[in-house]
């Protein structure tokens, strides 16, 4: 069943109109006003201003050639390589056509109309047009949207090396994809919203991001051993504040109560510590502090601890024993658990990059 044109939305996005008439200016509008959104501008010099003011709501710009200041062209062609998906028509005089014609690459033009208006011609190219940038947009979010979920899958098979490592290794730690999950919410929690280093998360150079994993993960296996050396938990949780300092939290202080510790600095080095461990950062010092971290984590977490971090300024982390019920399944089974059934570290840890 096929939607009739006028059920359709064409208020979504708007039109932009420009020509020195200002009679013109006005005909327009009240011919089209009451299905579209219409900005109108007198001359190109105009017309930028207004775009400029309002390009997220433009869809469709209708715009005449010959105008003083600036020709329709003239303002086309620069907008056009920042707005491309805009759709763009050039009202002409029978005339102008050669020079229309002539220039629809420079401008990026979609279609050309002649003057005098056709005006059902007219009517059918601007519903053409805002229909055509409408799926455009729809098009354009749902690769978006699609694109993510691949990226988040790529990534969570980089924390899935990290988590394996122990099982691959022979080590019998516990709860590790557990603790990495951890380790990442952490890292996110500090991390502003759309910071410059989630575009290289997003899209990596892969030939590089291999050898990088193969590096952290050799790196991973020869820290933990030495990480699970004490068998405590709280011996573990002053080792985690050990490694914290070293990574660079400022003004540090540990404080134990009870059977729960509280860790506590100034800064916070676990955005950068994670991005060392997503390979968009190679500082060899910063990738050491953040290897040894993870492996701190994952001790913390073997010996039946859990960490949460706490609101606030700097880094407050608080250790304490989990309370999830103990297990007796073998690190391996454990670990796909994780990864494949509850998804952690993909649902709880990767969307938020």
């Amino acid at each position: 069943m096929h939607n009739h044109p006028e059920s359709k939305n064409y208020q979504r996005y708007a039109i932009l109109f420009v020509d020195d008439e200002a009679i013109t200016r006005k005909a327009f509008c009240r011919m089209f006003g009451e299905k579209y959104r219409i900005f109108v501008a007198e001359d190109g010099v105009h017309a930028l201003a207004v775009f400029h003011q309002h390009a997220h709501e433009i869809g469709v710009i209708v715009t005449d050639q010959r105008m003083p200041n600036e020709t329709g062209v003239g303002f086309l062609s620069k907008i056009a390589g920042d707005y491309p998906d805009i759709i763009k028509i050039l009202s002409t005089a029978y005339s102008d056509i050669d020079t229309a014609i002539s220039s629809v690459n420079l401008g990026g033009i979609f279609r050309y109309i002649t003057k005098p208006w056709d005006i059902p011609q007219l009517e059918a190219t601007l519903r053409y047009a805002m229909e055509f940038f409408t799926v455009k947009r729809e098009r354009d979010a749902l690769l978006n949207v699609k694109m993510q979920a691949m990226g988040n899958v790529l990534i969570a098979s980089r924390f899935a090396v990290f988590a394996l490592v122990p099982v691959c290794a022979g080590l019998p730690v516990k709860h590790a994809a557990e603790a990495i999950a951890t380790f990442v919410q952490t890292g996110v929690a500090g991390r502003r919203t759309g910071s410059d280093g989630d575009s290289d998360v997003r899209s990596p150079n892969w030939t590089h991001l291999h050898s990088r994993q193969i590096v952290l993960a050799t790196a991973l296996e020869a820290r933990l051993p030495e990480a699970l050396q004490s068998t405590d938990l709280l011996a573990r949780t002053n080792s985690l504040a050990a490694e914290l300092t070293a990574a660079g939290v400022s003004e540090f202080t540990a404080t134990h109560e009870d059977t729960s510790s509280l860790l506590s600095g100034t800064t916070d080095p676990m955005p950068s510590l994670l991005d060392a461990l997503l390979g968009s950062n190679d500082d060899p010092a910063l990738t050491q502090a953040a290897v040894r971290t993870l492996a701190a984590f994952m001790a913390v977490y073997d010996a039946g601890g859990a960490i949460r971090r706490i609101r606030g300024e700097g880094l407050t982390l608080n250790v304490s024993p989990s309370t999830s019920p103990a297990t007796s399944s073998s690190p391996g089974a454990e670990t796909a658990k994780w990864l494949i059934d509850d998804n952690l570290l993909i649902s709880a840890a990767l969307g938020l990059l």
